[in-house]
């Protein structure tokens, strides 16, 4: 598939690209694995004041009101510069608020979100996940709101957040709603990923929360919203790899035309030309069907396979890629003060994040299969053979 940008997408690109160029790349990145959350608050807030975090925002919200394709766009840029700070999070919580139109106070949350000043972490879970496998989250009707309990592991930058975006069970059906960080029965822990960010676990305790202010989703739309969140985040994850990959195959093709082994560049040797055609192949299949899918997200056609399936493609890839960067550069690859390294590093946090490559191919078979009997299920309905008449129908007494 070519990527072909309308005006409005290649201006979004190129400015996504001067932003990434000023506050991203190797060394910046290195430097923020030092700190304690390894982001930086100043750089959320400066894609925030470029627009990327109001993108899937309804203009009625005072959002950008354009899609998941325009994200992806400026993700795969961050991808590219190794920024780790959670864009995709916050644009995401972003979008639930317009999408979900439950609350009545959100807008304060919103305006705090897409300025950058808060960062909101999505603790989500599929609902189409098997009951044995989910970490529930239960709400309790209290008054006029919830009293929240529960545990959810592997948070993405969990002790960094100013909030969660959670989903919940009641005795109804599932709601979504926002947890502020600092109220009280709400805690978080944190442990470090390889490539110097955190991955945590968040515990609710009675967790009481007033949904005037901070549902997002009632009953009624909150198993639907939730797994639309859960698949965009997914599909974000997938953006930011392709980027990844993209820079680390540049790096390792310019180590290629510039690094000599008997007495010309590595780069002419075939093998190593064969390896970098096949990681472009990788790269060019990803990213195909990842603007593909979300062309179809925002054109009203979601499927929750596809999201499943362009995740499973882009941890295999980015993996694929990145190791294949670090043998290319040789035993300098391997050192921890050469770049190619961080690209590695990096892809291994992202292609875990939501469940490795296995895991998203079992789910995508899984959902696959439902979405296949749910579009048989009418058809079948309205095939059904009519019942036979009774020879006897007509006899007295019949």
């Amino acid at each position: 598939m070519e990527l072909v940008l309308n005006d409005e997408q290649r201006l979004l690109k190129e400015s996504a690209e001067k932003l990434v160029a000023q506050y991203g790349g190797p060394d910046a990145h290195r430097a923020l694995r030092e700190t304690e959350h390894g982001f930086d608050r100043a750089r959320q807030k400066a894609v925030a004041d470029a627009g990327w975090i109001s993108i899937m925002v309804p203009e009625r919200d005072g959002g950008l009101g354009l899609g998941l394709y325009e994200l992806a766009l400026v993700l795969e840029q961050a991808g590219r510069g190794l920024m780790t700070e959670p864009i995709a999070a916050a644009a995401i919580s972003a979008y639930a608020i317009g999408a979900g139109r439950a609350a009545t106070g959100t807008a304060e949350t919103l305006a705090g979100l897409v300025t950058g000043e808060k960062i909101i972490i999505p603790a989500l879970q599929d609902p189409a996940a098997p009951e044995g496998d989910r970490e529930k989250i239960t709400a309790m009707h209290y008054h006029y709101g919830y009293e929240l309990t529960g545990v959810r592991t592997t948070v993405p930058l969990a002790a960094a957040a100013d909030a969660y975006l959670v989903d919940a069970s009641t005795s109804e059906g599932s709601i979504v709603i926002f947890v502020p960080g600092d109220l009280f029965g709400v805690g978080a822990s944190a442990t470090r990923t390889v490539d110097g960010l955190s991955h945590g676990t968040l515990t609710l305790s009675e967790a009481t929360i007033m949904a005037d202010d901070r549902l997002v989703a009632g009953v009624k739309q909150g198993e639907t919203l939730t797994a639309d969140l859960y698949d965009r985040l997914l599909i974000a994850a997938s953006a930011e790899m392709l980027g990844v990959m993209e820079a680390a195959l540049d790096l390792a093709i310019s180590y290629m035309k510039t690094r000599e082994q008997f007495g010309r560049p590595i780069g002419s040797f075939q093998a190593l030309q064969h390896r970098a055609v096949n990681d472009h192949t990788e790269i060019e299949l990803t990213r195909s069907l990842l603007y593909q899918v979300c062309g179809a997200y925002d054109a009203g056609h979601s499927n929750r396979s596809l999201a499943a399936a362009v995740n499973a493609r882009a941890s295999d890839a980015v993996l694929g890629v990145t190791k294949s960067v670090i043998q290319m550069h040789g035993a300098i690859g391997f050192t921890d003060e050469y770049d190619a390294g961080l690209y590695l590093r990096r892809a291994m946090t992202l292609a875990a994040q939501y469940g490795n490559a296995s895991f998203q191919r079992k789910r995508y078979a899984a959902l696959a299969e439902a979405e296949a009997a749910a579009a048989e299920e009418p058809a079948t309905r309205r095939k059904r053979p009519k019942r036979k008449k009774s020879i006897f129908a007509d006899q007295k007494g019949f």
